[in-house]
């Protein structure tokens, strides 16, 4: 038979008195009538909820219904001993915790002592029983249990807290991943690994098309890695894809990136990377460097490997500073390598670097698959090691001929706007022109008012060349006869930028008159300049058989522009650019 008692809840708070809850149950299961007696009585006078049970089926009855917080059983009883129903016990508990187990006990047998242990047993309670041990004993394992469960609570906090932040970083990721992503073009000739250490990469990887069809890529490298580096990633790469998608050149990219991380970042972090531009017009390669690794150009008929040293400093040390070009004759046979330093100081499990001269070496064996060559060897040097930083790769192949990406790139739509009436103008002088580039200023603005998404690259390019013809030729005087050659396209600019500072008095002025016509629009192009003029049949060759570095802008505006006219010894030029809806 058994029987339930209930006595006073209320917490003794005298001192020396337990600190356990007064109501705690404690399930006692003896055979012995008198036994459970002397037990149920010390339990009530120490202020606890005692249950009662005569035989081992009735305490497992007991315990599943009732839930007790600590069992104290009989090692002797009929139906069920005690360690079995410690062991039925033990196996039908959860996550919930574990009740606490006391074995009553006059055998100090070891071997059968241990039985007890292995099936659960907390501790033992000799014959006969002291009131004074009995209540230490049960208060210890209550003050345990109590323990165990405030951990296990706090163990399943951290795990949901885990989790939670867990699926933030996933979003959070994914987010930062479509940023990155979201106007990132897969250009055919451009391959690349990337390996974050984390789930936040410090590395990233920009490609992009401007209105001029060149290619623009830019590859950096944020201190440190994981959220902490990619905090700068989401801006840099807004910069990027619109100041590229607006036509602005890598110096004025690079510039803004400079700008926006100095604000930005930490002074404890900066961003080092690479700007490369590839220019299908003058089949030229553009690189500005920015302290990451050494890259390479290297040409797979020749094998001629070219090493491009860093000539600037990472991006956000300072607010401002003067970038070093680097310009390269390139063909379809040249490939670009470019690394983060995660690639250069990946160790082995003897604490070696991957370094400079295992890529060469790769490189040198075989340029035209160095790029899975590189990857190959990378992982068998690192084998199983952990990784210990983010790694990129990059292989691009200077198509200068086909400009595949061209083909590549989706065109952005846009909502049409209806052909509107309206004029504009802006003149410069020659001293802006030393820090500004108008065309992008200008182009957009046309976008914004018109709409004329759909357009852009034709205006671009009509703009572009004429006002650059403008520059070049009206107030500065160059002459095309120099880019004949790689070395002389690169002087070209170089004597540019000298006349440019020198130049103390000249201007430009351009305007656009806008009217709608019949499905379409009209929009007229006025560029004016200061200068002496020149004559734009000497600047005026074939597209077709052109295999120069220059000649062919004027011939493409006239392909794009319904009228073409210069007029005042060249100093006045009027396009008529027409669209349709």
């Amino acid at each position: 038979m058994s029987a339930m008692r209930t006595v006073d809840n209320t917490v003794q708070a005298a001192a020396g008195q337990s600190a356990v809850p007064a109501t705690a149950r404690i399930l006692i299961a003896d055979d012995s009538r008198l036994q459970r007696l002397m037990l149920e009585k010390m339990l009530n006078d120490a202020n606890y909820q005692v249950i009662s049970a005569c035989d081992g089926a009735e305490a497992l009855e007991l315990y599943s219904r009732e839930q007790p917080d600590l069992v104290v059983l009989d090692i002797t009883m009929p139906l069920l001993n005690g360690i079995e129903v410690a062991h039925k016990i033990r196996c039908s508990e959860g996550d919930g915790g574990v009740v606490p187990i006391i074995f009553i006990t006059g055998i100090d047998d070891g071997a059968y002592l241990q039985r007890c242990v292995d099936v659960g047993g907390d501790d033992f309670l000799g014959k006969p029983f002291n009131p004074v041990l009995l209540q230490a004993k049960v208060d210890s394992l209550l003050r345990f249990k109590r323990l165990y469960q405030e951990q296990l609570e706090q163990k399943r906090s951290l795990q949901k807290y885990q989790q939670a932040a867990a699926q933030e970083q996933e979003v959070a990721a994914a987010l930062y991943n479509n940023i990155l992503q979201a106007d990132f073009l897969e250009a055919p000739n451009l391959r690349y690994s990337l390996s974050p250490m984390a789930l936040f990469n410090g590395d990233v990887l920009l490609s992009a098309k401007s209105p001029g069809n060149q290619l623009y890529c830019l590859l950096g490298d944020f201190t440190g890695h994981g959220i902490s580096a990619s905090v700068g990633a989401g801006p840099a790469a807004e910069i990027f894809y619109g100041m590229v998608q607006k036509g602005f050149g890598a110096e004025e990219i690079l510039t803004e990136i400079n700008r926006k991380m100095h604000k930005l970042l930490p002074v404890n972090m900066f961003l080092a990377a690479t700007l490369v531009t590839l220019n299908p017009e003058s089949c030229t390669l553009t690189v500005i460097t920015c302290g990451l690794p050494d890259h390479y150009l290297v040409n797979l008929r020749s094998g001629a490997i070219m090493t491009i040293a860093s000539r600037n400093l990472p991006l956000g040390i300072t607010a401002a500073f003067a970038l070093q070009e680097q310009h390269f004759e390139v063909t379809q046979d040249d490939f670009l390598y470019m690394f983060t330093d995660g690639v250069i100081e990946a160790e082995n499990l003897q604490g070696e670097q991957f370094g400079d001269q295992r890529l060469a070496a790769c490189l040198a064996r075989d340029a035209a698959g160095g790029f899975d060559l590189i990857k190959k060897e990378l992982q068998r040097h690192c084998r199983d090691l952990q990784q210990q930083d983010d790694i990129t790769l990059v292989a691009l192949q200077c198509a200068v001929e086909d400009a595949p990406w061209i083909a590549a790139m989706q065109q952005e739509k846009h909502a049409q706007i209806m052909p509107l009436t309206w004029k504009s103008a802006m003149e410069l002088h020659v001293t802006t022109l030393r820090h500004l580039n108008p065309v992008p200023v200008m182009v957009n603005s046309l976008m914004e008012v018109q709409g004329l998404h759909s357009q852009r690259e034709s205006i671009f390019v009509i703009v572009s060349e004429l006002f650059t013809n403008a520059l070049d030729h009206g107030l500065l005087q160059l002459d095309s006869e120099l880019k004949a050659t790689s070395e002389g396209f690169i002087q070209y600019f170089q004597i540019r930028e000298e006349r440019l500072e020198e130049a103390i008095d000249g201007r430009i002025k351009v305007s656009f008159d806008h009217q709608p016509i019949d499905n379409g629009g009209r929009l007229v192009i006025r560029v004016q300049d200061s200068g002496q003029g020149f004559d734009s049949s000497q600047v005026y060759s074939r597209i077709d058989d052109n295999v120069g570095y220059f000649g062919r802008g004027i011939q493409l505006v006239k392909k794009l522009c319904r009228e073409v006219e210069y007029s005042d010894a060249g100093n006045r030029v009027k396009a008529v650019f027409e669209w349709h809806i």
